[in-house]
């Protein structure tokens, strides 16, 4: 008899310590549709903005999604092919309520553009493959490949100083005044948003190669060269890069005040430095950190981050941008 009613005490513990781990839940559900209706297989990355985990879901047929979170406050993102960005921050949940967050996303800028992100829908629609991510003769992670481009997977608000805020929201109503509408560089943190790009690695250079960009080739030193004293400012800089482990860490200065950081147009001035993150955790993969540091305009440093598909079956091509002024009506 008292082994059974230790059984039975037993059994209620643990229901009670499973209720009072639950009593600190709630849910965080919504529904994402577009302009053509719902919209399916859209991944959904739910941050805890305390811990900064991040919890992924995947929208059904439907568009519909829901999680289970600890109580607490959460940025939701969602980037989808052909759509605008979602980012709904600050979402408060409390335990055993449940938070809507519905979003109807306006068409991406780009969409209407024959070809323009033709590689995005690419990528939706193809698996990467699988496999461990090869090394070179020094052991170093191999970055080599063709890459499908990746949207920013959790796109930040950085505060900016008041002459940068005023520009950028006359920015935001004209993207015809985009550099890359008018042929002209999209700069780095824009590399690998919208192209196809092919990096070719040595021991001592790091070349990329981005169709669709002008001026389409970057350099990367890993010769362990310093920057020069006197680097003349540019669309991309001077760069250079060493490795922390299986990351490759590339640091550029010498940045010119044209570029557009992202389609809505935020500033960029000389003060700029931009430190990228390079990972390749398998075959198929690479994960892409890019830290702005840009007092010039910006109250802190703000990040992007970017996961890249590799593309084995792609080739760059070549790409002409030119006399592109003369579809300003089709961009303004």
């Amino acid at each position: 008899m008292r082994t059974a009613c230790t059984a039975v005490v037993i059994a209620l513990s643990l229901l009670a310590a499973g209720l009072a781990g639950q009593a600190g839940l709630g849910r965080i559900s919504g529904v994402l549709t577009g302009s053509r209706g719902p919209i399916p297989n859209a991944e959904v990355r739910i941050k805890n903005t305390a811990t900064d985990q991040v919890i992924v879901a995947t929208t059904s047929a439907t568009g519909e999604f829901s999680v289970s979170v600890p109580a607490g406050s959460y940025d939701v993102f969602s980037s989808t092919v052909g759509y605008a960005v979602l980012a709904r921050r600050g979402v408060n949940v409390t335990a055993g309520a449940t938070v809507r967050v519905d979003a109807t996303l306006a068409n991406n800028a780009n969409a209407g553009t024959p070809g323009e992100i033709f590689f995005l829908y690419a990528r939706a629609d193809r698996k990467p493959p699988a496999g461990p991510a090869p090394r070179t003769r020094d052991g170093k992670p191999d970055l080599s490949g063709v890459w499908y481009p990746g949207p920013d997977l959790e796109p930040e608000a950085p505060p900016m100083l008041p002459w940068a805020e005023e520009l950028f929201k006359k920015r935001s109503t004209r993207v015809g005044d985009d550099p890359r509408a008018q042929c002209l560089p999209s700069g780095i943190v824009r590399t690998h948003g919208l192209d196809l790009a092919k990096l070719v690695q040595t021991p001592t250079l790091l070349i990329m190669l981005v169709e669709s960009s002008v001026p389409g080739v970057r350099q990367v030193f890993l010769d362990g060269r310093p920057h020069p004293p006197d680097v003349q400012p540019s669309w991309l800089g001077h760069s250079i890069g060493r490795w922390e482990g299986d990351t490759l860490v590339i640091d550029t200065i010498g940045l010119n005040d044209r570029v557009w950081q992202d389609l809505q147009g935020r500033p960029q001035t000389e003060k700029a430095h931009i430190i990228e993150r390079y990972r390749r955790p398998d075959l198929g993969h690479m994960e892409v950190e890019i830290t702005i540091d840009d007092p010039g305009a910006y109250l802190r440093p703000w990040k992007v981050r970017r996961l890249l598909d590799l593309a084995p079956d792609e080739e760059i091509l070549e790409y002409i941008c030119n006399e592109n002024h003369k579809t300003e009506h089709f961009v303004n």
